[in-house]
């Protein structure tokens, strides 16, 4: 588990979304500004949003990290066994597959998940400069 300790009581900006990839815009509380880049989504859960956006935590879980709940939470599974069937299922598919999952809890506002092949954090400019 990687966590980014820098982004507490930071904010999230938004989020731009291209084809298999998202950027995440991000600033820290001293409001110095940062792009994590999800390759190769699978799935994306984002809800709460509201202005201000304060962020909690910031973690990227490892393949074998991910369990049941988040799979129940990116893909909204119904209760039961037919929800269980497929969130076993999803879950084992995701880590043969290698994903990750990209986990931004709030203290107020967005609560984001997203279930990719790869993550990679730049500095607002050097994002610019790449994309």
């Amino acid at each position: 588990m990687m966590k980014y300790d820098e982004f507490h009581d930071g904010f999230f900006e938004g989020l731009w979304i291209d084809a298999e990839t998202a950027h995440v815009f991000l600033a820290n509380s001293s409001r110095v500004r940062s792009v994590l880049v999800a390759d190769g989504v699978v799935q994306l859960d984002l809800n709460g949003v509201r202005s201000g956006n304060i962020i909690f935590d910031v973690v990227i879980s490892e393949t074998e990290e991910i369990t049941l709940q988040d799979i129940r939470v990116l893909y909204d599974l119904r209760d039961g066994s037919e929800g269980e069937t497929q969130g076993t299922n999803l879950l084992e598919k995701a880590r043969l597959e290698g994903a990750k999952i990209l986990a931004i809890s709030p203290s107020y506002g967005a609560e984001l998940l997203i279930l990719a092949k790869s993550f990679a954090l730049f500095p607002r400019q050097d994002w610019q400069n790449k994309y």
